[in-house]
């Protein structure tokens, strides 16, 4: 009678399939959940560093204008007032109504900066959606010194 040497040797056994697929399995879905987290990160990364470059770009315009600018008080002691600005995703220049088109909305406030530092203390605040209900918006803050012209 002959016998089959070594047939146990050469197969995998049922519990070793299985686990190996439970193994594969939740590697898999770990990997799927990363991808919605790395998009999501990315998604935000792209829209803090559009906010930053706006609030920036936006500082250097204001730092720009002359003393005869319209936008510069004539007294020196009334801070100046800054009309809401909106842009769309091509971070382009919409004005100050509220489009379809806008995507996020920039707001300025002027203080009087600590004394021996500059004149003013500029905070510039990015909204995105601009079409979103306040509750649902994201916002980045930044903070700059200013002197008038």
């Amino acid at each position: 009678m002959m016998e089959a040497k070594g047939y146990r040797d050469r197969a995998f056994s049922l519990v070793e399939v299985v686990l190996a697929l439970g193994v594969a399995s939740i590697s898999l879905l770990a990997i799927v959940g990363l991808l919605s987290v790395g998009s999501d990160t990315g998604k935000r990364a792209r829209d803090e560093g559009a906010a930053a470059r706006l609030a920036a770009n936006e500082f250097e315009r204001l730092r720009s204008l002359s003393s005869a600018s319209s936008f510069w008080p004539t007294n020196a002691s009334t801070p100046p007032t800054y009309t809401t600005r909106y842009y769309d995703s091509g971070m382009v220049d919409l004005g100050t109504s509220k489009t379809a088109n806008a995507v996020y909305a920039l707001s300025m406030t002027f203080s009087a900066a600590p004394s021996g530092t500059a004149d003013l203390l500029v905070n510039a605040e990015v909204r995105y959606p601009a079409q979103a209900a306040t509750a649902n918006q994201s916002s980045y803050q930044f903070t700059t010194l200013m002197n008038r012209p």
